[in-house]
């Protein structure tokens, strides 16, 4: 790589990040897609688990990667790898994932029961079925967390509050899913409805799921590992659910979960100060500005 080149990668880290991001995301599928449309000689899925549907949810994990093994070397990557490690976390904040998560997701299913709509079923699966599905799940989008969450949170909070870091990461974010709305992909059935409404739903939602799961990633000193269950569980289906989709209690329920969050731990964990900054802990960082 170029001196320039590189020089430039090292003082706009978050920046090269987020267009790799998006343009191994929607650059590359994008291209295939108009391809097969052009020549007719092959077809292209984005559905869930076909390849590119991977390569899409992975540009996050692969743009981290990338950009410190640019900037820091394969010392950057081993501590970037150790933070995987980070497991002992006070019980509190396993407590906010492990029930948190599920308890949200049943209780606003309860909720839509309640207004008329069938969101809340007894469970007719099979354990085997329920565990194979939630495995597969986990190889999607927890991935995104070695990205937006593991490396572009913290290089946010270096320059903002952790509240306004979580605003702006969960604007670009949910700027990255949008694409997935309107192509055959998972995100096709996530959120159904008028154009606006859903895209503002996407928005809202996104940036207030940001906030808390920011909370609970400086509660923690930075725990990648707490990310990625709680994308996880946000990701299953569980069984008391008739069908796949985020219902608009959902989004209530996360938006009052964060403007609690925001009212009663702001000063602890959304201020300037506790928040982890450590993108690569031990090893020695470029010069930035960004």
């Amino acid at each position: 790589m170029p001196k320039g080149s590189f020089d430039f990668v090292k003082q706009h880290r978050l920046l090269v990040f987020l267009l790799t991001t998006y343009g191994i995301s929607w650059g590359i599928p994008g291209l295939a897609l108009l391809l097969s449309a052009l020549t007719r000689a092959f077809e292209v899925s984005l559905e869930e688990y076909s390849p590119l549907s991977y390569l899409v949810i992975w540009a996050p994990a692969i743009s981290a990667f990338t950009v410190i093994y640019i900037t820091q070397g394969q010392v950057g990557i081993r501590a970037y790898l150790r933070r995987l490690l980070h497991w002992r976390v006070g019980w509190v904040w396993y407590l906010a994932v492990f029930l948190g998560v599920p308890l949200m997701n049943l209780l606003a299913a309860a909720l839509m029961n309640v207004t008329g709509n069938t969101w809340l079923v007894i469970p007719t699966g099979s354990l085997g079925a329920f565990m194979m599905i939630a495995l597969l799940k986990g190889t999607e989008g927890p991935f995104e967390e070695f990205g937006w969450r593991g490396f572009a949170l913290p290089l946010l909070q270096r320059r903002y509050s952790g509240l306004s870091a979580a605003v702006i990461l969960g604007f670009f974010w949910m700027l990255w899913h949008v694409p997935g709305l309107f192509v055959e992909t998972v995100m096709t059935q996530a959120m159904q409805g008028n154009t606006v409404i859903t895209l503002l739903r996407l928005f809202i939602g996104g940036i207030a799921t940001t906030i808390t799961m920011t909370v609970i990633y400086n509660g923690s000193k930075g725990s990648i590992p707490l990310m990625f269950l709680w994308h996880w569980l946000s990701n299953i289906p569980y069984p008391w659910e008739p069908g796949s989709g985020i219902s608009i209690m959902q989004d209530v329920m996360i938006v009052v979960v964060a403007l609690v969050l925001i009212l009663t731990l702001r000063h602890r964990y959304l201020d300037r100060k506790n928040l982890f900054i450590d993108v690569t802990p031990g090893a020695p960082e470029p010069d930035e500005s960004a």
